[in-house]
């Protein structure tokens, strides 16, 4: 009866251990590794929370206006593989301080824009909030 209590124990804490390293937004590899996020989730809970917003927060995906194709404020052509998962990170693009940045994607009438770091932590802030 006490292996088995001990079995079970195990198991539970194993599958919680899995579960909470699972709790990272997936991009966030790009920029950390695994047991980078899961230390920093222990240590580190609002950088943690932080990392998380930011990923999929930082950028904007919207119709390109036909008045504003050749804009001077367009900086570029970035090619997204996947529209439906888009990761920073692999862009390699950083936030300014306090100006956003626009980007034409490849092969469609899409902008990409990339909010400043000034908003982004605004809005984490306010996340937090609610």
């Amino acid at each position: 009866m006490k292996k088995c209590l001990i079995l079970i124990t195990f198991v539970l804490f194993a599958c919680s251990v899995n579960a909470q390293s699972k709790s990272f937004d997936p991009r966030l590899l790009s920029k950390f590794t695994k047991d980078e996020l899961v230390e920093m989730e222990v240590a580190n809970p609002i950088a943690y929370a932080y990392w998380n917003f930011y990923v999929a927060n930082a950028f904007q995906v919207m119709d390109l206006p036909i008045d504003k194709i050749d804009s001077h404020e367009i900086k570029g052509v970035v090619k997204i593989p996947n529209m439906n998962n888009i990761n920073i990170f692999d862009l390699h693009y950083i936030p300014l301080e306090k100006d956003y940045q626009y980007c034409r994607i490849e092969g469609s009438n899409k902008l990409l824009v990339i909010i400043s770091e000034e908003q982004i932590k605004e809005k984490f802030v306010a996340s937090t909030k609610k």
